[in-house]
């Protein structure tokens, strides 16, 4: 198996722009001339994994948390089968972005959760935030709860969602968080009227990506 890097995209909420990140990393590092793989190991009604062609092993329905939208569609989710697809990926791809389900604490079972998914996957651990307001405490318990369980940290990815001026929270919670966590900002990716490769490749040149 090729040494490839497993990066799994957490958030401090549900739609704070996990999917938008995800496709943009992946434009990215292909532009650096990396093999990108992608996998949604879980799925909860919509269609994100179909517009980023991820592999995607579990499915439900329902736009519920994955735990309860499994036991309503008598799903039985089962690591191991994603280990087997994150292996396969690994096999073939420089690097592999896995994008998580919710939160880091979304269950995907009664007693197993995404945190403990990254854990088992060895990935390392993007976590993406809103701008606005109530992001600094959103995020700095998201780092806190990773760095309790001792998963790698590779940054953060502020993410705007809606089109708008920035406002001074909007302007200053990066840096801020930056500075009170001591976790690295990886950039932040602006509101996207269209996700249009040349475009990605023009507004998002701003992402560090060290990997």
């Amino acid at each position: 198996m090729r040494k490839s890097k497993v990066l799994f995209i957490t958030a401090t909420d549900t739609g704070v722009g996990k999917t938008v990140t995800a496709y943009v990393l992946s434009i990215l590092l292909k532009a650096r001339g990396c093999s990108v793989g992608i996998m949604k190991p879980v799925q909860c009604g919509g269609n994100d994994a179909q517009f980023l062609k991820a592999i995607n092993p579990f499915y439900a329905p329902e736009p519920l948390s994955p735990h309860l939208a499994f036991r309503r569609a008598k799903i039985k989710f089962d690591k191991r089968r994603v280990q087997g697809c994150l292996k396969k990926l690994r096999a073939r791809h420089d690097i592999v972005l896995v994008e998580g389900a919710g939160g880091l604490m979304a269950p995907l079972t009664d007693k197993y959760y995404n945190a403990d998914l990254i854990a088992d996957l060895k990935a390392q651990v993007i976590i993406v935030a809103r701008l606005g307001l109530g992001t600094i405490n959103h995020t700095l318990l998201t780092i806190n709860e990773a760095q309790r369980r001792g998963l790698k940290i590779l940054g953060l990815v502020f993410c705007q969602t809606k089109p708008g001026k920035k406002g001074l929270p909007e302007s200053t919670n990066p840096q801020e968080i930056e500075k009170l966590s001591g976790v690295k900002v990886l950039g932040i990716i602006p509101y996207l009227k269209s996700l249009n490769q040349k475009n990605i490749l023009r507004q998002c040149q701003n992402l560090k990506l060290n990997v």
